[in-house]
């Protein structure tokens, strides 16, 4: 992290239409810019005023006779990154009025920007010859002309193959295949380095785009933190110095936080964040550097495929109900919908009958067929990204006929279903060789014999207790876990498919879900966990990919934004340690709710320990508020825990911030209103701040129209009624669990 400063920030400036002309590759999406105010030219000791304190400030350092902290930026006049006594005496000048600090700034938030101490505006990049525009190389270009001119002022030319300036920022694309270097940053890694002052970077497909992005955080001071909005460090020098060497090969193949994506931030939010799980279709071209996962379906695609190989296809030259011929799209779409219906959360397929694997296996192709049609998503198949989903239904309720049967009792449910994926890993190969299968299992059991064909990914659904860390053996009998299982289990089957992937050179994916997905009032109370499991997935079970599921409503209230964030970096730098950790949560936390981050992440860790004490395992997309926390523990700390949002309350400083703060509050209000209602309300032991509190939360939740629920089930109530405790009245219960919800 560069700075956490409580300090006041700049106001929010749009990027307006005006600047269209450069809107290809949606580089000119709507983008608000947030910028941090850390120091004022002059003020070098940061008191809020420029004046002879700071001159002598400035004196004392240079002569060496200080050990006072200064500003070093709010000194640097000249921006030669250092003090100096030019900067003394243009301080000076400053002071007397001879001159003002506006003379030393030129309206942009980094004021000099440099390469090898060389100023950026005597280079020229430069693309090898015949890169066009839906290279991703090119879109790299891109992303470093908006973020330099932006930032910086500086508006470099483009050529191709070599520039007549004596420096350059050149793009060197190498092929995965052929080239030996390639191999080795495979489609992913990256490398820049600046060598006798040009600025080189290296990449395969999508290593541009991501040394693009390091480059514009690392030495930019860009955190693209929201889809729309993206923060920028001020600072009055930034150069990438001669002999910067640095490479990235990222150890997760597969990266991808749902909450990451949308339309408007493919380029300031998901790829920003180094993901490149193909999830949003719209995102899988060429110019992204076309995305690692399936073509079609995603998980649960067996429903899909019945339904297509149950259906009639349209002849070729067929037409459309308005007279225009079928496209083979929607020939094949017409094919899907004519068919026999599966309700996914119900129905699985047989995993040995050969007829359900002739609808699985065939559907899957024409569902392949169909995507690859699809000229406006540009969705093609690649050997070594792309991959067909070949995967079970959203349920538990595997086939229990004689064979399947017969072969669970010795390969459980996980093995019987990898064969049958297995089976489709060998023959996709005579339709398109080097495709891999991509298959979810839920079950926790471990095969006795079964392991996965080298070109299977395992997704392994992580619906485990979210209360406790994976390997912690935490977990107890009788914890209160709906399905009735402890984390121990799910850690013998993890480490097991970890070892047969490594065995056969399979790929072992994790679909992680931390998120409260429908009680959007509630957080779920397990940051820190998502460190300490990755972790242990990744070191000690082999997992080469994460799914990290967000809230389908994009829930701000509460923390849900900053998981994704966390997730994000985390699977792009998997070695960061937990206190590197810690300080880009803080970081974010300033970002998003100002200087009194710290007090915000105070409170993480109390909420954190309210789940602590809950007493009781629970799996956060199937549980309710009252299984996630300790009532107990929240009465008892109330007081604190408010406090402290209400110090950060007080500091918010933009109206954005003042919003997520009493969206904080709400959030803070209600779950322990919910657990104080008998004593404070009832018994009558605090009745007037429990009304003053119930109201206002109450009256914020109308003034901002929140969504409580993910489905209009539960709404806010047209009325405030003290008299009921707050749970009850908006959610109706908080637990499905008796003898836990007060």
């Amino acid at each position: 992290m560069k700075r956490i400063c409580a300090v006041l920030m700049a106001t929010v400036f749009v990027l307006c239409s005006a600047l269209s002309v450069y809107a290809e590759f949606e580089i000119w999406l709507e983008q608000s810019f947030l910028y941090d105010e850390t120091f004022t030219l002059g003020d070098v000791n940061g008191d809020g005023a420029i004046n002879a304190v700071d001159s002598m400030f400035i004196k004392t350092k240079l002569a060496g006779i200080s050990n006072q902290e200064l500003v070093l930026d709010a000194a640097d006049f000249d921006a030669d990154g250092r003090l100096s006594a030019i900067d003394s005496y243009n301080l000076k000048l400053c002071i007397a009025g001879v001159k003002a600090t506006d003379e030393f700034e030129n309206g942009k938030p980094i004021y000099r920007f440099t390469i090898a101490g060389n100023d950026v505006s005597e280079y020229a990049f430069v693309l090898p010859e015949g890169t066009t525009d839906e290279d991703n190389a090119y879109l790299a270009y891109r992303l470093l002309f908006k973020y330099f001119r932006y930032l910086t002022g500086n508006e470099l030319p483009l050529y191709y193959g070599s520039a007549p300036t004596e420096n350059t920022i050149t793009f060197n694309v190498l092929d995965v295949e052929s080239d030996e270097y390639g191999r080795e940053l495979g489609y992913d890694g990256l490398k820049y380095e600046v060598v006798d002052g040009d600025l080189n970077i290296y990449g395969t497909w999508r290593g541009s785009m991501y040394a693009a992005y390091e480059i514009i955080e690392q030495y930019l001071g860009v955190r693209f933190y929201s889809d729309y909005e993206t923060f920028v460090y001020k600072s009055r020098l930034t150069d990438i110095p001669e002999g910067t060497s640095v490479e990235i090969i990222p150890q997760l193949t597969y990266r991808f936080a749902k909450q990451t994506y949308s339309t408007n931030g493919a380029l300031t939010h998901y790829f920003a964040h180094k993901h490149n799980g193909a999830h949003f279709y719209a995102f899988n071209e060429k110019r992204y550097g076309t995305l690692t996962g399936d073509i079609y379906g995603n998980a649960h695609s067996f429903m899909y495929y019945w339904q297509m190989s149950t259906g009639t296809m349209p002849p070729e030259g067929s037409l459309n109900p308005d007279g225009t011929p079928m496209t083979l799209y929607q020939r094949y779409q017409a094919k899907m919908d004519s068919g026999e219906p599966k309700d996914q959360f119900s129905w699985q397929p047989c995993a040995t009958a050969q007829r359900d694997y002739d609808y699985m296996f065939n559907g899957m192709l024409d569902c392949g067929r169909m995507a690859m049609s699809m000229g406006l998503w540009d969705t093609y198949f690649e050997e070594g990204i792309s991959m067909f989903s070949f995967s079970i239904c959203d349920n538990s309720k595997f086939c229990s006929c004689r064979k399947c049967s017969q072969i669970q009792k010795k390969e459980g449910y996980s093995g019987l279903y990898v064969q049958m994926y297995n089976k489709a890993c060998v023959d996709i190969q005579s339709y398109y060789p080097g495709a891999r299968i991509y298959g979810i299992i839920y079950a926790k059991d471990t095969p006795a014999t079964v392991l996965p064909e080298p070109n299977l990914v395992i997704q392994y659904c992580g619906v485990t207790c979210h209360n406790h860390i994976l390997n912690q053996e935490q977990c107890f009998e009788g914890g209160g876990q709906l399905n009735d299982y402890t984390n121990d289990i799910d850690v013998v089957s993890l480490k097991y498919w970890g070892d047969a992937c490594r065995k056969t050179g399979a790929e072992l994916w994790y679909w992680v879900y931390p998120v409260n997905y429908h009680y959007l009032l509630v957080d779920t109370p397990n940051i820190p966990n998502l460190y300490f499991n990755t972790k242990f997935l990744i070191d000690e079970c082999g997992v080469t990919g994460i799914a990290h599921e967000g809230n389908y409503e994009g829930n701000g209230y509460s923390f849900e934004h900053l998981k994704a964030y966390m997730m994000s970096r985390l699977m792009w730098d998997t070695d960061m340690t937990y206190d590197e950790w810690n300080e880009i949560m803080k970081e974010y936390l300033y970002i998003y709710y100002g200087p009194g981050y710290k007090y915000i992440f105070e409170y993480i860790g109390m909420q954190t320990e309210a789940g602590d004490q809950c007493g009781t395992c629970f799996v956060n997309n199937f549980d309710r508020p009252g299984d996630m926390f300790s009532y107990d523990y929240l009465g008892e700390n109330y007081d604190t825990m408010r406090a402290l949002l209400e110090k950060a309350y007080e500091l918010a400083d933009t109206p954005e911030r003042i919003m997520r703060m009493e969206h904080l509050l709400v959030c803070c209000d209600f779950m322990a209103l919910s657990a104080l209602h008998t004593d404070w309300y009832v018994n009558g032991n605090n009745v007037e701040l429990y009304t003053e509190r119930y109201t206002w939360m109450y009256n914020k939740m109308v003034e901002y129209d929140m969504t409580v629920f993910s489905s209009e089930m539960y709404t806010v109530p047209t009325t405030c009624d003290v008299t009921v405790n707050p749970m009850t009245q908006i959610y109706g219960t908080g637990s499905r669990r008796p003898n836990i919800y007060p």
